[in-house]
């Protein structure tokens, strides 16, 4: 049932009237330089169609002239509304999202009374009226997640934009004959005229964060648009800038219960902000307190039961299994609760993983994230996810270990160096418990400086010449350029700041939210983030570290926070997570697999490992002495993703 809006020209919109949003969707598009060489139609659709799984629901495209832009569209509400691409009132300014602007009640009211008129009640075309009032500032106006794309004919401008955190992906590409842009990197790959040359430099930061990070792709030729940051491209040229910045800013003045407060509004906000949608709603729902919180939110805002999935996993040495935590939850709060005990088939899926992410990718985590998406979308199309709860309110287990490690300083050197080579030589058995291993990376590091012991606690390989072949190394060095980029930007030295900083700008994007948002993506499936809500995030950069981590104890504030909504034995609920138990796999059903890979051809030519040090790795792992469980699954992956998007095992 959808009705036409007039535009002020007089035409027609094909556009639903009623309250609608446009939802998860893949964009993609084309400028060239030059105005007389046109874009044609089947390069923009044929883009597209490389995204369909973003959105198989719909298609819509503009072209015309030296300008080409599409999207691929899974419609969450008003499947006959919300089409894209949207025009202003004359047509002159068009735009393309993937994403939601959770504000946008509230900004078109605004533009309303600018004297703004809207052929949709869509999203997006708020987007559209807010570039005409604000131009590029417009991304300043927006909460939400986002990557979209701006056509301005009159000034022939392309603008880019992603947001704040970088929840949405976007690639773009200049090329000689202007600039490409897509949602994921698959898309750019059909232009013929991509260069394919693999980044020396992509790859030595890939063995020490098993992702690519920051602006670089995996291809010379490609750049990531940073979070926060847009892109204008006009008359050839591309100009990037950051619109938003964080970093920690502590405020002493307020109180523990003032903190209590402001924080749980703003967590009831950033919820709530996250619900809206004409199709049911889902929530991944673990034994954990992010999850059990976000849930607990949900339910206490929805007038209808919350759908909740939980996915527990059946291994040979046992299940990883929190069903019965979160089946409390749901009991407690009425859900509409689904789950089940799955095996994962490591080596059957590892190729649809690898294929998701375009680049070599290579956090395990995407295993039980595969299988939970996979259930979860054969309910619902919208899931909310506890994602980031650990990184802003001091989660981990490593935040424990930096400040441990400043007292640990104070013990003379010679005991500490001894101490070190004790727990050195200490074998990790068969990973089944991650204990020794921290133990044995906090020994380790005992002797850094603060920077340099934090990254030793998140590397891979804290130095690429422990894996890289020679010749790579000396192209690129060993270092980690977008590590030392952030922490360069630093202004405090707080130890738990330069954690959660790095989390913030490195680990969060780079790794968990590109995760989240291409296994989602794979199985159709929109996933969205409160916990990463920016409003939010401003709100705890001022928070003292005191209140995140403190001695042994760990999200000391959110925990009184959440202290109401949860049972109490949620509270001294070991933190399990997404946990597989990969060394012992690799030591057993994956050894095959491991073995042929490392032991094959393709990867003692390798261009970029160092064959006998991968060997050394793999010797020391199945035999008990190491556990390189992350070490080896990154060249597994590295090796996979070679084979698929190079057509070689390793180069």
């Amino acid at each position: 049932s959808s009705e036409r809006g007039e535009n002020a020209a007089g035409g027609l919109f094909p556009y639903s009237a009623r309250e609608e949003r446009d939802a998860m969707c893949g964009i993609a598009g084309m400028v060239h330089s030059d105005p007389a060489h046109p874009v044609s139609y089947e390069t923009v659709q044929r883009m597209c169609d490389r995204i369909v799984h973003r959105g198989p629901d719909d298609y819509g495209s503009y072209v015309e002239g030296p300008v080409g832009i599409g999207m691929r569209r899974l419609s969450i509400i008003d499947l006959d509304g919300g089409k894209q691409p949207i025009p202003n009132e004359d047509r002159t300014v068009w735009v393309i999202l993937n994403g939601e602007i959770y504000n946008y009640k509230e900004l078109k009211r605004q533009l309303e009374a600018l004297g703004h008129r809207f052929a949709t009640a869509s999203d997006t075309e708020v987007i559209v009226h807010l570039y005409e009032e604000y131009g590029p500032d417009c991304v300043l106006k927006l909460r939400g997640m986002f990557g979209f794309a701006v056509w301005d004919l009159r000034r022939q401008t392309l603008m880019l934009a992603r947001d704040r955190v970088g929840i949405k992906p976007l690639y773009y590409a200049e090329l000689p004959t202007g600039l490409a842009f897509a949602s994921e990197l698959k898309s750019l790959l059909t232009l013929p005229d991509l260069p394919r040359a693999v980044s020396s430099q992509a790859v030595a930061e890939y063995v020490a964060h098993l992702c690519v990070p920051g602006r670089l792709s995996i291809f010379d030729a490609v750049q990531k648009l940073l979070p926060a940051h847009r892109l204008l491209y006009r008359h050839g040229r591309a100009s990037v800038d950051c619109y938003w910045q964080v970093e920690p800013q502590p405020d002493f003045a307020k109180s523990e219960n003032e903190w209590i407060e402001e924080v749980r509004e703003q967590l009831r906000d950033a919820v709530e902000s996250h619900m809206v949608a004409d199709v049911p709603i889902g929530a991944f729902l673990s034994g954990g307190l992010d999850s059990g919180s976000l849930v607990a939110l949900m339910a206490k805002a929805s007038a209808e039961p919350v759908r909740t999935f939980t996915v527990g996993l059946t291994t040979e040495v046992g299940d990883f299994d929190e069903r019965d935590a979160a089946r409390v939850i749901a009991t407690q709060y009425r859900t509409k609760h689904e789950e089940c005990l799955l095996a994962a088939e490591v080596g059957s899926l590892l190729p649809s993983i690898v294929a998701s992410f375009d680049e070599p990718f290579a956090d395990s985590s995407a295993i039980p994230n595969w299988l939970v998406c996979r259930e979860t979308v054969r309910h619902v199309k919208v899931a909310l996810s506890g994602l980031g709860g650990d990184e802003l309110f001091g989660g981990y287990e490593r935040y424990v270990g930096l400040q441990m490690g400043e007292w640990f300083r104070w013990i003379p050197g010679p005991i500490r160096s001894s101490l070190a080579a004790l727990v050195g030589s200490l074998a990790s058995g068969d990973g089944s418990s991650p204990m020794i291993d921290r133990v044995k990376r906090f020994m380790a590091a005992g002797e850094l400086p603060l920077a340099q012991r934090y990254f030793s606690f998140i590397a891979a390989f804290a130095n690429a010449s422990d894996i890289l072949h020679s010749d790579v190394i000396k192209q690129v060095g060993s270092g980690a350029p977008r590590y030392e980029e952030i922490i360069r930007g630093l202004t405090v030295r707080e130890p738990l700041d330069v954690a959660l900083t790095s989390d913030l700008h490195l680990y969060l994007p780079d790794d968990l939210l590109t995760l989240s948002d291409r296994i989602s993506m794979a199985h159709s499936l929109e996933v969205r983030v409160p916990f990463v809500d920016h409003q939010l995030i401003e709100c705890l950069s001022k928070m003292p570290a005191r209140y995140k981590v403190r001695g042994f104890q760990k999200k000391v504030l959110f925990r009184k926070v959440i202290r109401d909504l949860l049972p109490s034995e949620h509270f001294a609920r070991p933190k399990q997570g997404f946990s597989i138990p990969l060394a012992y796999w690799l030591r057993g059903s994956l050894k095959t697999m491991l073995l042929d890979v490392t032991g094959s051809r393709a990867a003692k030519e390798s261009p970029w490992f160092d064959w006998p040090k991968v060997k050394k790795l793999v010797d020391e792992h199945l035999s008990g002495q190491h556990n390189h469980e992350i070490r080896l699954w990154g060249i597994l992956c590295f090796q996979e993703w070679s084979r698929q998007y190079l057509g070689k095992g390793s180069h």
